[in-house]
């Protein structure tokens, strides 16, 4: 039935070939005009699950306290003394110059010289609260007091100056206003104004969130860069496999068509390129370029058999057709099943990759053979250029067909050993998120990261939000002890830097007020003498440092933990530490909640894990529905999973096997190499259900695919091998990972297509294979079957009256 339909739509589209041409044509120009609003965007909110109480708790700080899109400026005095005349000049002229950048939050600006940092002094009498520096030092002298203000305050050593005074920071919080809209602006804006202030006395680093997404946006625009050169190799592939000028360029053409009606849509819908979605563009060019492949292969072979092209376009699309859309469609499915995910980035990759999919399956089965009917036939000479031996390709698929015409339980045992091996690595994979290390060391971000965290406290955040029951209640003495408890227990972990909050002001004002008695308590020990503290704090000019980490009512606090390290692993432990620690401590009423950047971190890589064993789960049952209706059969669907199921396990296993992260990044490799790879499987075991049919042998017929279809496939998979491994060009590891991943999965796929399938089939003779070759039997013996009488009646005449009138035939011969 399908190859009849098929077979009637190849004949409408070659009597309407300039309408069809005209169509494409006219979308594509639609879509084009939409390709020019693309721009490329590195949202943090659209890496992380906005549902996810780390996120709202996020959104929740950022109301309260403003706190967002920090700047980490580590200044570096080449003489290395931090407190001169000259360098204090200089730090204050920088911290004034930050404070211009369009979206800066000078209420949350924080260096030595800023007005909001606090010198806390006093007596048993008074406390007296005052700017660390008060006024540009003019002598050395003046200079040692401001060292000797800021040593008196913990707080300070090592967020603001080092332990040995040889490096100091600014920290900047920052929005995105319309003179800064991205974070690439933003970035360039503070470099511009460190630039003006560099005299040659300083060496600069820049670290935190901004700097990262400012090199995210960076190294998603080098895909414009790419892009022609996957093209290029994609191209040499599809020379390679055709030897001919028409076998380059038609493929390429309808490739680069796929490509504009994806890009065209992303434009129309408003979805901006991130460092995912950017490689969308080469998977669409590679994916739609090896479909082509399939269909000019079967084509060349049709020729020769029938020897005129229209009639070679009719028998090609007839036969590949069915298995070009079921391959589709799973393609398709595969990477919608993405939009299940929590985080807004993998949904978007995954819904204009599966549009991009299905754009490349209609310009296929239109442009291509449309094209192919208006080019002259194919001469002598090229249909022998096309069909010659291939030194690589030939020598494999003449072994594998040896090796499928025997039944080798050796080959099922290395397989079954390899699965073995393979799945205890992938056990092990290890499951972080890092930004950093999406780097690589020598990248100007890692090293600059790197210097600030080995002299700073560190430059990745975990917030703390304290929350009370009512007004005043963070000012009972018991909270405040629970909360310092907590702090040091942070303060004690090895990656932790330096932990703060308003317990440390209570307890520098108690330490003032009570003269700096060693005997002294560390904490006050009333609720109304914390209250009058932080009440004189707030009259005496030092209310902007305390409104960033409390709230008016003292209701909420913020503790802030400066970590070294952005590992996940070490964030999820150090909030179920904390989490635990304040269960037990914190008084009733008390609640605490958890954000900042290795939250977020923890927030996405908690829901991808979930996420990943969902969408691998859909992606397997896509894959066995369509094949099993495909080949009308619950058997045949099953032996077009298990390579992919091969697949997945090597690519886990290698993941863990050279320590490969699982994080959000290569979340999306299960779909992309399933979704890809589904269509090696299909296109062989309907060859193999095909020439069984033909000649009624299962082991001829499975040789014959192995042949035909298995060096159609190579082809493929070479295509999207090599287009994907161009991606390692952009030195991102993001994209070295996704390159070299997906070429991996690529090969193993197309081999498991021709060397395991094909033994699995020896070995169990499916009844669906079986059956066709019963068919081919009662054919022979003289008995039609109802698909020989439906195939001469669309091949023996292509009008439509005959074939109804011969209807009746066929439903009596069904019956």
């Amino acid at each position: 039935m399908l190859t009849t339909l098929f077979a009637r739509y190849a004949r409408w589209l070659l009597r309407h070939r300039l309408l069809v041409t005209v169509a494409v044509l006219l979308v594509t120009a639609g879509l084009v005009r939409f390709a020019g609003r693309l721009y490329v965007e590195v949202d943090p909110d659209k890496q992380v699950p906005s549902g996810h109480p780390y996120i709202v708790t996020l959104g929740d700080v950022y109301r309260i306290f403003g706190d967002k899109n920090l700047v980490v400026v580590g200044l570096f005095p080449r003489d290395g003394q931090v407190f001169t005349p000259a360098f204090l000049a200089k730090l204050d002229e920088i911290t004034r110059r930050l404070a211009t950048v369009p979206g800066a939050n000078t209420a949350l600006m924080q260096s030595i010289a800023a007005a909001n940092t606090k010198d806390v002094t006093g007596t048993v009498e008074q406390i007296e609260v005052s700017r660390v520096m008060p006024a540009l030092p003019a002598t050395q002298a003046e200079a040692d007091e401001v060292r000797r203000r800021v040593h008196a305050n913990p707080a300070f050593i090592g967020t603001l100056v080092t332990a040995d005074d040889s490096a100091a920071a600014v920290q900047a919080s920052f929005e995105l206003t319309p003179a800064t809209p991205d974070y690439r602006s933003l970035h360039q804006a503070i470099v511009a104004e460190l630039e003006a202030a560099s005299d040659g006395t300083f060496d600069y680093k820049l670290a935190g969130l901004v700097v990262l997404l400012s090199e995210l946006s960076h190294y998603a625009a080098k895909m414009a860069y790419v892009f022609p050169v996957a093209l290029l190799v994609i191209a040499l592939v599809h020379f390679d496999a055709f030897r001919t000028f028409q076998g380059l360029v038609l493929p390429m053409v309808t490739a680069l068509l796929a490509v504009l009606w994806a890009i065209g849509l992303m434009g129309l819908f408003g979805i901006p390129l991130d460092p995912l979605n950017t490689t969308t563009p080469i998977l669409i060019l590679a994916v739609a370029a090896g479909h082509a492949v399939q269909v000019l292969k079967r084509f060349y072979e049709e020729y020769e058999k029938i020897g005129e092209v229209d009639e070679a376009i009719v028998s090609c699309i007839s036969h590949v057709g069915p298995v070009m859309v079921g391959a589709g469609l799973v393609a398709t499915l595969s990477f919608w099943s993405l939009v299940t995910f929590q985080t807004a980035s993998i949904r978007t990759f995954g819904l204009f990759a599966g549009l991009g999919i299905a754009s490349a399956l209609a310009i296929e089965m239109t442009i291509i053979p449309v094209v192919r009917s208006l080019l002259p036939a194919p001469p002598a000479r090229e249909r022998r250029r096309q069909a010659a031996h291939h030194p690589v390709f030939d020598p494999l698929l003449g072994w594998a067909g040896r090796v499928a015409g025997h039944r080798h339980a050796w080959l099922l045992a290395a397989v079954a050993a390899l699965v073995v091996v393979f799945g205890w690595y992938a056990e092990h994979v290890e499951v972080k998120t890092s930004l950093r290390s999406k780097f690589r060391a020598t990248d100007t971000i890692h090293a600059d990261d790197e210097a600030i965290n080995g002299r700073f406290a560190g430059t990745n955040t975990l917030v703390l939000l304290v929350e009370g029951p009512g007004e005043g209640s963070l000012e009972d003495p018991r909270i405040l002890q629970a909360i310092d408890g907590v702090q040091a227990m942070l303060a004690s972990k090895p990656a932790v830097g330096k932990v703060f909050s308003y317990v440390d002001v209570v307890k520098r004002l108690h330490q003032a007020f009570t003269a700096d008695d060693p005997a002294a308590p560390a904490m006050p020990d009333s609720k109304a003498l914390v209250a009058q503290y932080l009440f004189m704090h707030s009259m005496s000019g030092g209310g902007d440092m305390l409104d960033s980490i409390l709230d008016p009512s003292h209701q909420v606090a913020k503790v802030r933990v400066l970590s070294r390290e952005d590992d996940t692993a070490i964030g999820e432990t150090l909030i179920a530490e904390t989490a635990a620690l304040a269960a037990r401590t914190f008084p009733p009423g008390y609640t605490v909640r958890f954000t900042g950047t290795l939250a977020s971190t923890a927030a996405a890589t908690e829901v991808m894990v979930s996420g990943k064993i969902r969408n691998i789960i859909q992606v397997g049952v896509i894959t066995f529905l369509v094949s099993a209706l495909l080949l009308r059969s619950l058997t045949g669907g099953l032996l077009v999973v298990v390579p992919l199921v091969l697949t997945v396990i090597v690519s886990f296993g290698t993941m863990g096997m050279l320590g490969v992260p699982l994080d959000t990044m290569t979340a999306a490799i299960s779909a992309m190499a399933i979704g890809i790879g589904a269509d090696y499987a299909m296109y062989v075991l309907s060859r193999v259900r095909e020439e069984v049919a033909r000649s009624g042998d299962l082991d001829r017929g499975v040789a014959e695919a192995i042949r035909t279809s298995g060096k159609a496939v190579l082809f493929v998979s070479s295509a999207v091998a090599v287009g994907y491994a161009t991606l390692a060009l952009t030195g991102f590891s993001m994209h070295v990972y996704l390159g070299s991943l997906v070429a991996l999965a690529m090969i193993v796929s197309s081999l498991s297509a021709i060397v395991v399938l094909p033994q699995l089939v020896v070995w169990l003779r499916p009844a669906f294979l079986v059956a066709a070759a019963g068919r081919r039997e009662a054919a022979a013996s003289g008995t039609p079957t109802p698909d020989a009488v439906r195939t001469a009646i669309v091949f023996a005449d292509p009008e439509p009256a005959p074939l109804a009138a011969m209807q009746p035939v066929a439903r009596e011969l069904d019956a």
